[in-house]
C-alpha cells in the first residue's frame, strides 16, 4: 500500500458493508463458546465448501471456538480500507503491501522472529525488528506454470532455460498452431504482473538481490538482471507471442484455456498449479511448473521461494488466544499448503509435487535473505517513493507491452532509462529523510 491511511471516503462508503457482515468482531457465547472471524481472498473455499470442511476439522480439536469464515474477491483493496478502523477481524491475511514498521499499528505480535524461525520458513516478509507479526500460509515458488502437451506438440521436449531459447520455442508453437497463445501475460488482471518482478532473485542466483537493489542507482540498464527479466517481457510481446489483445484478458478464462491447451505459459506462482489442475482430470498431468528461462553466472537455474499471504491477528482483537490456535492448526497442522500447489512453512514438510518437474530438472529453491537490522523497511520506502510498483499491481508492466504493441510511442530503452532515473531519484530522497 503506497500509503497507510486510504482516507475517508473509502471508509464511510464501507461503512455498510461492514455492520452488513457483523462487524467482523468475535464473541463469547453462555457455554464458552468463542465466535471468531477469519477474513481472506480464498472465494473459492467458500463456494466449494472447502472452508467448511476445513473448519469442520478444527472443531474437532477445538469445539469451543466457531470460526466464521469472510472471503473477499477484492481483497487487498478492500482489507486496506477496512483497516482504516478497528473492524477487521480476528485473524486475516496481511496484506502484502504494508510497510513494516506499520505492523506493530495493525497486528499482535506472534513471538520472536528468531524462535520462531526455528520451525517455520519464510519469516522474512512479516517480520520487524526481530518480531514476528505474520505466518505465511504457504510458500509459493514463482516461475513459469506450463503446459508441456503445447510444448511437446510442438516439438520441445524440455523446457527452455534461456531467454533465446524460449522465445524460440514460443515462436515454434506458434507456428505448430496458430490457435494457441504462446504466452498469456493477463495484462487486464494487473496483479498477474507482478510475478515477473518475483522471479528478480532466483534469475541472479543471488539472495541477496533485492537488498542490493537499494544501493544500486541503475538496475534497469542493459545487462542488468532486471533489465533482461523486462526484456523478455517486451520482446515475447513484440513478436506476437501473446495474447491478441491484452487488454481485454481474462483472468479466470485464461485458466480453462490453460487447461484445454490453448496457452503454452505464463508466469505465475506454483499456487496455480492446482487451480488448472482440477479444471480437467483428463489434462491435469500436462500441467508443470517451471523454472524462469534465464540461468544465473554460476551456471545453475533458481526458483525463488516466497511466503504467500501471512496468518495475522488483529491488535484489536478481543480473541487473541482462539485466533492464535486458528492459525497454528492451519499452519501446522491442516493440508492448506498441500491443497494450494505451495511449500509447507513447517521446515522438513514433504517436498510438493507441483514443483516436483523443477525439481527433477535440477532447479535449486531460493529463499532472499531478509534485510539488514534497521533497514528492514528500506526497499519498501524506495519502491513506494520511485512509484514503479516492483510486485504489485500497478501501470508499469503494462507500459512494456504497449510499447512493445505498439500501443505508444515509447522504445524498450526510454522506459528503462525512466525507470534509471525514478529509482536512482528515490534512492536519494529515502536516505535524505
Amino acid at each position: 500500500m503506497k500509503k497507510r491511511i486510504i482516507g475517508m471516503i473509502g471508509l464511510v462508503a464501507l461503512t455498510g458493508a461492514l455492520v452488513a457482515c457483523g462487524k467482523g468482531n468475535s464473541s463469547s457465547s453462555s457455554d464458552g463458546t468463542e465466535t471468531i472471524t477469519f477474513i481472506n481472498h480464498k472465494t473459492d473455499w467458500e463456494t466449494n465448501g472447502k472452508w467448511d470442511a476445513y473448519m469442520k476439522e478444527f472443531n474437532k480439536k477445538y469445539p469451543k471456538i466457531k470460526v466464521e469464515i469472510q472471503t473477499i474477491t477484492d481483497y487487498a483493496g478492500q482489507m486496506k480500507t477496512r483497516m482504516n478502523s478497528k473492524e477487521y477481524g480476528d485473524v486475516l491475511m496481511i496484506p502484502g503491501d504494508i510497510k513494516p514498521n506499520d505492523y506493530a499499528n495493525f497486528f499482535e505480535p506472534l513471538g520472536k522472529k528468531a524462535d520462531l524461525s526455528e520451525k517455520y520458513l519464510g519469516l522474512n516478509d512479516r517480520s520487524y525488528e526481530g518480531v514476528q507479526y505474520g505466518i505465511p500460509s504457504q510458500l509459493n515458488a514463482t516461475g513459469m506454470l506450463v503446459n508441456m502437451k503445447v510444448f511437446k506438440d510442438a516439438g520441445i521436449d524440455t523446457f527452455p532455460k534461456t531467454a533465446e531459447d524460449f522465445i524460440k520455442a514460443l515462436k515454434t508453437i506458434k507456428e505448430k498452431d496458430k490457435d494457441v497463445t504462446p504466452l498469456y501475460t493477463n495484462y487486464a488482471a494487473g496483479w498477474t504482473l507482478s510475478n515477473w518482478d518475483f522471479v528478480r532473485s532466483g534469475v541472479a542466483g543471488d539472495p541477496d538481490f533485492t537488498n542490493k537493489l537499494t544501493t544500486d542507482k541503475a538496475p534497469f540498464s542493459d545487462g542488468k538482471v532486471m533489465n533482461s527479466i523486462y526484456k523478455l517481457l517486451y520482446d515475447v510481446s513484440k513478436d506476437g507471442l501473446i495474447e491478441a489483445d491484452p487488454t481485454t484478458s481474462d483472468w479466470e478464462q485464461s485458466k480453462v484455456d490453460m487447461a484445454n491447451g490453448k496457452i503454452g505459459v505464463m508466469v505465475l506462482g506454483s499456487w496455480a498449479v492446482p487451480q488448472v489442475q482440477e479444471i480437467s482430470e483428463k489434462t491435469a498431468d500436462n500441467i508443470t511448473f517451471q523454472a524462469f528461462p534465464m540461468t544465473a553466472s554460476d551456471g545453475k537455474q533458481y526458483m525463488t521461494v516466497a511466503g504467500d499471504y501471512n496468518y495475522g491477528i488483529n491488535i484489536n482483537s478481543k480473541h487473541k488466544k482462539a485466533a492464535r490456535k486458528l492459525i497454528d492448526w492451519l499452519v501446522n497442522e491442516s493440508d492448506y499448503a498441500k491443497d494450494n500447489g505451495g511449500l509447507p512453512t513447517v521446515k522438513g514438510a514433504e517436498y510438493p509435487t507441483a514443483l516436483q518437474a523443477s525439481k527433477d530438472a535440477g532447479v535449486e529453491l531460493m529463499e532472499e535473505n531478509p534485510a539488514p537490522e534497521g533497514k528492514e523497511s528500506l526497499f519498501s520506502d524506495i519502491n513506494d517513493q520511485s512509484q514503479l510498483g516492483f510486485g504489485t499491481t500497478d501501470n508499469e508492466k503494462r507500459r512494456i507491452i504497449d510499447a512493445a504493441i505498439g500501443n505508444s510511442n515509447e522504445s524498450f530503452d526510454t522506459i528503462m532509462n525512466d525507470f534509471n532515473k525514478r529509482w536512482s531519484d528515490a534512492i536519494k530522497v529515502v536516505n535524505e529523510k
